[in-house]
């Protein structure tokens, strides 16, 4: 047995096995094998190993390279506005805290780019849509009306900041 398959097998912790394996110059192919071997031996999963590479500041970084130009790229093949605004009536906005559902795990059941395409719109737009959304359910709780919740949606992000529309007397 090679010194660095022994270092990896031997790792006590998930962050202490991607350590190593970043520091060994085994082949993938290799380093595949001893990832099941080690799995086993040590009794962690494989989303242990996942979870301790993404905390790893060489995989982060790693992570993180291009990711200015791939988000660029994304926004731009989902602008679905063709230049123009888009004006959020009462009725859209409706539309879209329909649309706006989250599935039992709390991950939204459309995407950003789905919602754009939808609306006719661009990512940032539906983004800045669910920031409001979740100021307003946090301003109005739970248990508000849809009414309630529809006018707050027509505030301004400012507004909601400062704890919503005040009545008019």
């Amino acid at each position: 047995m090679k010194k660095w398959e022994k270092t990896i097998l031997e790792s006590a912790t998930p962050e202490d096995y991607v350590a190593n394996s970043l520091k060994s110059n085994l082949a993938p192919s290799e380093k595949a094998k001893l990832a099941r071997v080690w799995m086993e031996r040590s009794g962690y999963s494989k989303e242990d190993i996942l979870y301790a590479r993404n905390r790893n500041t060489f995989w982060k970084k790693k992570k993180m390279e291009g990711s200015t130009e791939r988000t660029k790229q994304r926004l731009g093949q989902h602008d679905y506005s063709s230049g123009k605004m888009v004006e959020w009536t009462p009725e859209r906005i409706k539309d879209f805290v329909e649309l706006n559902r989250k599935d039992a795990k709390g991950r939204y059941l459309r995407k950003d780019w789905e919602l754009a395409q939808h609306f006719g719109t661009s990512i940032p737009s539906i983004q800045y849509l669910r920031r409001k959304y979740l100021r307003v359910r946090e301003l109005l709780g739970s248990r508000a009306r849809k009414e309630k919740i529809l006018d707050y949606m027509a505030s301004s992000e400012i507004i909601l900041q400062q704890g919503g529309p005040k009545k008019k007397r």
